[in-house]
């Protein structure tokens, strides 16, 4: 998950303020301070912002975590009081939890977010309570960040409740379109490409730049495209996304739906080769959202269907 962790830094990075709007709306962002906090033993935080509330400078912490952890709590009161240790600024702890987890507790049950605040405590003696803001992003809906018009948020929506279908990404993609410029739009293009590769897999996401970015640029010289699909295949997934370049938007939408199919089942049968060639564009859409994830026959029974 290297490529993840980069690009979420990556994204705290270019778009601090988006990010403040959402976790902290209060602040008023006024540049980074360093991350590397050691006076002992070594501590490098994801994020620092320099933040002035109601007229008194402070420091947020953002950590971006891919998924609940029993110590991040702990992680937190230790960043934060080492931070007000050399900064003598006081500090708003953030955390981002990225996806509910696979690993299973003691009783069968994933590990949920430790709630605020951490404490330390000694019989009744309380010694400790430190208070953070989390922000569980698998269950927030994707329309929340979708709704809020903060560009640098629609990188995230992938990782959001109902967010990992290539038709909410692509909506998140148009939104960045339309928003934003330049830099700005090329940033945030890769980053929303890379997090949505994890949901719905690189050939539909390539197929989706083609037909909205018609550019490859970004991705190709990106260091994060390139922790993605590693060097021994991101020559080859370069080369596909150029040829795509000249394809219609019907033959990249099939060419995705069968890259899928065969990375899942093998090679499709003639008459599900058939029957997706015979798809419209829009059969194309609602397909992909689905031959990710769903069995072999029912994927055939939607094909049946559309004929």
């Amino acid at each position: 998950m290297a490529e993840m962790d980069q690009g979420i830094k990556r994204l705290i990075q270019t778009h601090p303020q988006d990010i403040l709007a959402f976790a902290v709306p209060e602040a008023e962002y006024l540049g980074t301070l360093p991350v590397d906090v050691a006076t002992e033993r070594q501590l490098v935080l994801d994020s620092l912002l320099r933040v002035r509330i109601e007229g008194e400078e402070c420091a947020v912490d953002v950590e971006a975590e891919a998924e609940p952890t029993k110590d991040i709590a702990r992680r937190l009161f230790e960043y934060g009081s080492r931070v007000q240790t050399t900064t003598g600024l006081p500090v708003i702890s953030v955390v981002f939890w990225l996806q509910s987890g696979e690993k299973q507790g003691k009783r069968g049950k994933r590990e949920k977010p430790p709630a605020s605040p951490y404490r330390v405590q000694v019989g009744r003696r309380r010694i400790v309570d430190w208070y953070f803001d989390g922000f569980a992003l698998y269950d927030t809906p994707a329309q929340t960040l979708l709704e809020r018009g903060i560009t640098g948020l629609l990188p995230l929506v992938p990782f959001c409740r109902d967010g990992g279908t290539l038709r909410v990404i692509e909506r998140a993609a148009q939104l960045v379109k339309a928003q934003t410029a330049d830099a700005e739009q090329r940033e945030l293009e890769s980053l929303l490409a890379i997090f949505g590769a994890r949901f719905v897999g690189n050939e539909p996401i390539l197929a989706m730049i083609r037909r909205l970015f018609m550019s490859t640029e970004i991705l190709e010289t990106s260091p994060l495209y390139q922790l993605w699909v590693g060097e021994a295949t991101e020559k080859g997934m370069a080369q596909g996304m150029a040829q795509g370049m000249a394809q219609g938007e019907a033959k990249g939408l099939r060419e995705a739906v069968l890259a899928v199919l065969r990375s899942r089942f093998g090679e499709p049968a003639p008459e599900v080769v058939a029957a997706i060639n015979g798809a419209t564009v829009e059969q194309l859409r609602e397909l992909l959202d689905y031959v990710g994830t769903e069995p072999l026959e029912q994927i055939t029974q939607r094909l049946g269907e559309q004929r």
